[in-house]
């Protein structure tokens, strides 16, 4: 979860139910609200409703009386009452069936519940986290989800917005795979190209955060021995859309602009480039100059300069903090 969505509130104990897209690693969305709640010291309990076979998940979430049914010799307890003073996580919540769902409403709304075979109610006191990456509504609509569970768990919702939608993101989870992934094969890891950078921040990721994931174990499988930066290569090499922001060399030699932009040659005079090359000016020092200008030109409005330079506003916002570390 991003750490923004539960920044500067302490978490309370009604449910909370948390929506993402497929590929992200919902099992990692409670720990914020956990621990900033006041049950960070209790027993954290994690259950994934759709590993668990429909003929069984009432015994793994509420427990088994001895003699319940054939095979039952030994009560066993279940999920919640594991969960007793803390926190139980309910992944994939849509896809629990109805019998089941009538049971977690009672829990919710009389915090207490029946173990399968049991005679009598046990009181638990439990927060509940649910996360899900179907639209819970549309499954209420279709009568597959019930209407009063669905409001009872909606207390606190909270949307993870896919990678696309939070590129800001990117560089620092690179970061974390490139150490995650150089570390479990052994390898000193170099940087990332600027290229490379570029074109992940680029990058639409339908698989969202576990693609990237996905690139970055891969780029460190095929990253050069010697330590030297991951390029483009080593990141795309199954055929992903990629769409490159930088400059080229068209059929006919001219300079063009991301392919797609036309002919640099009506973007930049070859006189300021002669200006440029004969004063010998750093390519990093001509790249801070342009942005910085673009920034102040425009009264800081970093979409606006953004769009001047040819770039996205992730990437501008990246440059732009990396130049002034």
């Amino acid at each position: 979860m991003p750490t923004n969505c539960c920044s500067g509130w302490r978490a309370p104990t009604p449910p909370c139910c948390s929506w993402a897209r497929p590929g992200w690693a919902r099992k990692c969305s409670p720990a914020p609200c956990t621990r900033l709640s006041d049950r960070a010291g209790g027993p954290f309990v994690a259950i994934n409703c759709s590993a668990i076979p429909e003929n069984l998940i009432e015994a793994e979430l509420f427990g088994v009386e001895r003699g319940a049914f054939t095979g039952a010799v030994a009560s066993r307890p279940g999920r919640f009452e594991r969960a007793h003073g803390g926190t139980i996580f309910l992944d994939e919540i849509g896809n629990l069936n109805l019998a089941a769902q009538g049971k977690l409403l009672r829990v919710l709304q009389e915090r207490e519940f029946e173990p399968v075979g049991g005679v009598a109610p046990r009181q638990v006191d439990v927060r509940v986290i649910a996360a899900t990456n179907v639209d819970l509504r549309e499954e209420m609509r279709a009568n597959r989800f019930r209407e009063d569970l669905f409001f009872r768990l909606n207390v606190f919702p909270v949307r993870i917005p896919p990678l696309r939608e939070r590129r800001e993101d990117i560089p620092p989870l690179v970061r974390h795979f490139l150490l995650k992934y150089g570390a479990r094969y052994g390898k000193a890891v170099g940087r990332l190209s600027e290229r490379a950078l570029d074109c992940l921040l680029d990058y639409g990721f339908p698989g969202n955060v576990r693609e990237l994931e996905n690139i970055i174990e891969r780029a460190v499988i095929m990253a050069p021995e010697d330590g030297g930066a991951i390029d483009v290569a080593h990141l795309f090499v199954h055929g992903e859309e990629v769409d490159s922001p930088f400059l080229g060399v068209g059929g006919d030699g001219a300079l063009v602009v991301d392919g797609r932009q036309g002919r640099a040659d009506g973007m930049v005079a070859d006189a300021v480039v002669d200006e440029i090359l004969s004063r010998e000016v750093p390519l990093e020092v001509l790249e801070d100059l342009l942005i910085d200008a673009a920034v102040r030109r425009t009264n800081g409005n970093l979409s606006e300069a953004a769009r001047r330079l040819g770039l996205t506003r992730p990437q501008l916002a990246y440059r732009y903090r990396k130049g002034r570390e």
